[in-house]
């Protein structure tokens, strides 16, 4: 009789090393994506001008790197994902750190400056820096490196955070030194001349959008992967479905008229994944049999993905505008407050929707599709709409 233990051992051993890097890459990841949404935050708030090169830093580091996806059995791929995201976030925790303590206006100006020599750096900076954290995970980080205004537990994360900070606190005296990592080519401070951005308003509505569209992602991502993991591959292909629908691109360089559509897809976005952590926080325990229902049903909702986000886009957009026509009878006037709370009921509804869907995905598969125009109204359906208004056609989208 052949003795297999050895190998089942193997075999576990190998399966929990799997989860373990798993987990880690899911927690550097979904702590990018706060970092990213904090730093986004901060500087359309403290210094709107200096969200051009941010951005543009930004776009830079989510094309960086080998990681294309952490659903992988291969440890070393996921330590690739380990290792790049906490390089990214570091160097965005410089940046965000940047703000924590009171600047005056000069300062704020250097900051600027600097963060644009930092962006037109490009990958080439990006790449150097990320080959001196590599460094510094194979070498003990010098004390000097650490700045003590700063804590994290990973060395290597505080000691590019250090160097980002330090720089954009002094990049005339600190660009010598960081420059020496990146090559030949100094960096070279200054402020990029270009079309000035239209209505900060606008463009601060489409990041607020996009950060709390961030933050749900961020929470969606922890929750499952920590409590229902065999739903993660269809929350991360839904993932992929929303922002292949709304492709993200540079706010401050799309056209004002076009930045309140930004912002309300990804407040879409955002409230679709809303109902994902939600669900699961909805109860103190799941039974398995309504675990089994949520996976199967996320996993539908992911293969429509893009169909159903632009059918609740436009159902939420419908809803906004009728909502609006109602509080605005009699009114000369229409307050921000009262907007904002229209966006709140509209989008509400939606997340209602879903609630109901995840409750029992086959009850309510039908009234999520018609609802999202990819299903025809039935005769009952057309009927109230003939009775109490308005249905021009048989398709619910018109």
């Amino acid at each position: 009789m052949v003795d297999t233990s050895s190998y089942q051992k193997q075999s576990k051993t190998s399966e929990e090393l799997v989860t373990k890097k798993l987990n880690k890459a899911i927690a550097a990841y979904t702590s990018y994506l706060f970092t990213k949404s904090n730093v986004l935050e901060r500087v359309s708030e403290k210094e709107i001008r200096a969200l051009r090169p941010l951005e543009r830093i930004i776009k830079k580091l989510d094309e960086f790197g080998e990681c294309k996806s952490f659903l992988t059995n291969d440890p070393e791929t996921l330590q690739k994902c380990i290792d790049e995201y906490e390089f990214k976030d570091g160097l965005l925790r410089g940046i965000s750190a940047y703000h924590i303590w009171e600047r005056t206006p000069e300062q704020i100006e250097e900051f600027t400056k600097g963060l644009e020599a930092l962006s037109r750096g490009g990958k080439r900076a990006i790449k150097d820096l990320y080959q001196r954290f590599q460094q510094y995970k194979i070498t003990s980080v010098p004390q000097e490196d650490l700045d003590p205004r700063l804590f994290a537990i990973i060395p290597e994360i505080s000691a590019i955070e250090s160097l980002i900070l330090r720089y954009l606190e002094n990049p005339r005296d600190y660009r010598e030194r960081v420059s020496k990592y990146l090559g030949k080519k100094p960096l070279e401070a200054r402020i990029e001349k270009g079309k000035e951005v239209e209505s900060y308003d606008e463009l601060r509505r489409a990041i607020k959008g996009y950060t709390l569209y961030l933050s749900y992602k961020e929470f969606a991502l922890k929750v499952v992967s920590e409590h229902i993991p065999e739903a993660l591959p269809s929350l991360v292909k839904l993932i992929e479905n929303l922002e292949e629908w709304r492709k993200y691109r540079i706010f401050s360089y799309i056209d004002k008229k076009y930045l309140k559509e930004y912002a309300d897809k990804y407040y879409v976005m955002a409230h679709i994944l809303s109902i994902i952590p939600e669900w699961w926080l909805s109860k103190h325990e799941h039974t398995l049999e309504e675990i089994k229902r949520f996976t199967e049903g996320l996993e539908f909702l992911a293969r429509k993905g893009k169909e159903i986000a632009n059918g609740l886009y436009k159902l939420y957009k419908e809803a906004y505008r009728l909502a609006l026509e109602d509080i605005s009878k009699g009114k000369q006037t229409i307050y921000p407050y009262e907007l904002e709370n229209v966006r709140s009921i509209a989008a509400g509804r939606i997340r209602y929707l879903l609630e109901k869907y995840f409750r029992n995905p086959e009850e309510y598969e039908d009234q999520l599709m018609k609802y999202a125009g990819l299903k025809p109204l039935d005769w009952f359906d057309r009927a109230i709409c003939n009775l109490y208004g308005g249905c021009k056609t048989e398709n619910q989208s018109t």
